[in-house]
């Protein structure tokens, strides 16, 4: 191989360099984009939660509203019945009409608390997984100058071993650096 294979291999290694580079960006910028695309996902469950619980706490007021207007109701159709509505059995389904209202109030109150938790703890889920794609880009762009380098080291050592003018490392007999094709080809 003589003096013109030398801008050849050059151009090689300035490719396989270039394309490492490009390797590395890309992944980069696709680990951030999905950071990205994490937090805000994050950010809509965080505000999801918080409207589930304002929405609970509406709908369980309106449902003691709903249970306090039920006991007028049932208060003044039991007056008006001639029935004391202060003994008896007449206090008796009062009593109990106030239970099950407020049994309604409390599960209303529990399946808005769940529902908010649950968007919290997805919402934690979404951070952890902006935080691994954050964290990614470091091993992506690593990964590929690693591997860059070796593309590198390895056309490099293959055009020294060819005798390209301008990659001799001083390759003689006995020199540890390369000692044959074995060594560069496997």
């Amino acid at each position: 191989m003589g003096i013109a294979a030398a801008p050849l291999a050059i151009i090689g290694i300035i490719s396989s360099v270039a394309g490492a580079a490009m390797t590395a960006y890309s992944s980069m910028e696709s680990a951030n984009y999905n950071a990205q695309v994490a937090r805000n996902n994050q950010t809509v469950a965080n505000q999801n939660a918080s409207i589930a619980l304002q929405q609970g706490q509406a709908q369980e007021q309106a449902k003691r509203i709903q249970t306090g207007e039920m006991m007028g109701g049932i208060v003044a159709s039991q007056a008006a019945s001639g029935v004391n509505p202060n003994e008896g059995s007449a206090l008796s389904v009062r009593s109990s009409a106030v239970e099950t209202g407020e049994l309604d109030a409390e599960t209303i109150r529990s399946n808005s608390n769940l529902q908010a938790r649950n968007l919290q703890y997805q919402g934690a889920q979404y951070g952890a997984q902006a935080s691994m794609y954050s964290s990614q880009v470091n091993w992506d762009v690593g990964n590929s100058i690693l591997g860059g380098a070796s593309s590198v080291s390895n056309k490099w050592l293959q055009y020294n071993y060819m005798g390209v003018p301008g990659f001799n490392l001083g390759n003689t007999p006995g020199n540890p650096i390369v000692a044959g094709p074995e060594s560069v080809y496997g």
